[in-house]
Order: C-alpha cells, then sequence, then structure tokens
C-alpha cells in the first residue's frame, strides 16, 4: 500500500516537474485504459474481441453529441458517452456472446467495420472522414470551476478515470463475479456444470468491459476536443497514417489477466510509437507484426 501511495504521488505530480512528458502520460491513461476494458473481456473472461474500439469510439462520440447538439456540461457529456457505449455493448453482446470461438472474433471484427463504414458516411453526424472539433465544457466542482484546456486539468481528469477503471478491473478480479468470470475462460462446460449461467457471465464482462472502453473514449474526446470516424477502425495500428495504439497488442505484450500487464504493454507500444514517427513514420507497422509474430511464436512455444 505504502508502495502504492508513493507511485500515486509521483504520478500525480507529473504535470509540474516534467511538464514535457504531460500529454504522452494522458495517452498513456486512456489507451492503458482501454487496454484495461480488453483483458477484462479477454484476460479474465476469455473472449477475444477485435472490435473494442467499438465502444472506445462510442463513448467519444456521444460525448461529443452531447456538447454539439445539446450543449451539455462535462459531467452530462461524460455520461452521454458511457450511455452510448452502455447501450451499444448490450446490443452488440446480447448476440455475440451467444457464439464461440472464432464465431465471436468474426461477429466483433464485422461490428467494428461496419460501424467504421456507417461513420465514415454519416458526414451530418460523424463529420465523416474529417472528423468533429467542438469546445469541451468547463469542468466544474463544488466551488471551483477549471478549463479543459489547461494540461493539467486535462493530466488529472485522465488520471481519475485510469483510476476508476483499475478500481473497476480490481474489484471485479477479486470478487466472486471475477471467480465466475475465470471459470468460464478456464472451462465453459465445468462452469455450467458448476451452476454458472455462462451466457449472462459472458454479457456481463462484454458490458463491463464496454462502459470502461466507454469511459475511456469521452474523455478521450474532451480532452482532443475532436473526435473521428477512424476511432471504430480495427488495426488502426497498421492502416491509419496516424496510428493508434492496439490495446489487444498491449494486453498480449503485458500479460492478459493482470492487473498491470495491459498498462506496461501499453507503455512499451506509446513509447515505440513516438521513436517510430519521429525516425521512420512506416516502421511502425512493422514493429507491430514483430511483436505479434513473437507474442505468436512465445505461445506456440511456451
Amino acid at each position: 500500500m505504502k508502495r502504492l501511495m508513493v507511485l500515486l504521488v509521483c504520478v500525480g505530480l507529473v504535470p509540474w516537474v516534467w511538464g514535457s512528458a504531460t500529454i504522452w502520460m494522458i495517452n498513456l491513461f486512456l489507451w492503458g485504459l482501454m487496454a484495461l476494458s480488453l483483458n477484462l473481456l479477454y484476460g479474465y473472461t476469455g473472449l477475444l474481441s477485435l472490435g473494442q474500439g467499438v465502444y472506445f469510439a462510442l463513448g467519444a462520440y456521444g460525448t461529443a453529441w452531447a456538447v454539439i447538439f445539446m450543449k451539455a456540461t462535462l459531467w452530462e457529456a461524460l455520461g452521454a458517452g458511457l450511455l452510448c457505449a452502455l447501450v451499444g455493448a448490450l446490443i452488440v453482446g446480447w448476440g455475440s456472446v451467444r457464439a464461440s470461438g472464432f464465431g465471436f472474433v468474426v461477429i466483433t471484427l464485422v461490428t467494428a467495420l461496419i460501424c467504421y463504414l456507417i461513420a465514415l458516411s454519416a458526414d451530418t453526424i460523424t463529420g465523416g472522414e474529417d472528423g468533429m472539433s467542438f469546445r469541451a465544457p468547463a469542468v466544474t466542482l463544488p466551488g471551483i470551476t477549471l478549463s479543459i484546456q489547461d494540461l493539467p486539468v486535462r493530466y488529472y481528469l485522465a488520471l481519475g478515470a485510469l483510476l476508476v477503471g483499475l478500481g473497476i478491473v480490481y474489484g471485479v478480479s477479486t470478487s466472486l463475479v471475477g471467480l465466475a468470470l475465470r471459470a468460464v475462460r478456464d472451462d465453459e462446460i465445468a462452469a455450467a456444470s458448476l451452476g454458472y449461467d455462462v451466457i449472462r457471465v459472458k454479457l456481463f464482462s462484454f458490458v463491463l468491459a464496454g462502459v470502461v472502453a466507454g469511459l475511456a473514449g469521452a474523455v478521450w474526446a474532451v480532452s482532443k476536443e475532436f473526435v473521428r470516424a477512424g476511432l471504430f477502425q480495427p488495426f488502426g495500428a497498421f492502416v491509419s497514417a496516424q496510428p493508434d495504439p492496439d490495446p489487444l497488442i498491449a494486453v498480449l505484450l503485458g500479460r492478459a489477466g493482470t492487473l498491470w500487464g495491459p498498462l506496461v504493454g501499453m507503455g512499451i507500444l506509446l513509447g515505440l510509437r513516438e521513436l517510430f514517427i519521429t525516425l521512420w513514420p512506416q516502421g511502425y507497422a512493422l514493429a507491430m507484426g514483430i511483436i505479434i509474430f513473437v507474442i505468436a511464436r512465445r505461445a506456440r512455444h511456451p
């Protein structure tokens, strides 16, 4: 506990003692939270999703829509983003968790592709290829109002979102619910024979992971004051001119089914992205391919 408190204090001081690292840390917090959501689904429940970015994007777009069309406050906008992610995860999860194996993987991938194509074509509500810019509302707290345009404010908002996500994942993983998730992950037939409702357990994990991803997307949107259709796109690390770090690679790299592993993996990916964008932009996709190859070899030959 003392080490955790020391770490938290050090992280909290970053904007004041190492200002140049602030933006990188914000990206680590938010994309790390995205990786945590996928780890909850894959690492703890054994459901490999290739469309987790859908709920990140729904959280981001829901927040932007609330600000642009409803003139919502910051907390109302974040709530709208979470609601969009929740509804989307419920709709997709209700059908997808009934599939098993590659069927589930294919459904999540097709869902991401369909949402991406819809977002590209629906210019009036998504901005199409150009995306949508907006002015994020201020952070209102009892007796104080803070501008989201101030970098430290964005930093602490992202840090707060990450701590909420870590608390959710830790609370679930150490509870009886976490035991049910791991039972389904290890052997669905045995879990069903023990009395677990496998479909319900999978749906709970899917929806909760979607909400956590939506939280990351919502805070990302107000931090960037911009949303784009590419957030829906699977394999963005390979096909985008400005690649987003792939949360699945981060989970596998940092070790699935652990609390801190996805954050470590995401930190490595963000470091590689900064390195390659500076020295050799096309090299990032190559590096991701090599990492996937190494991970696959390690899984095949433990």
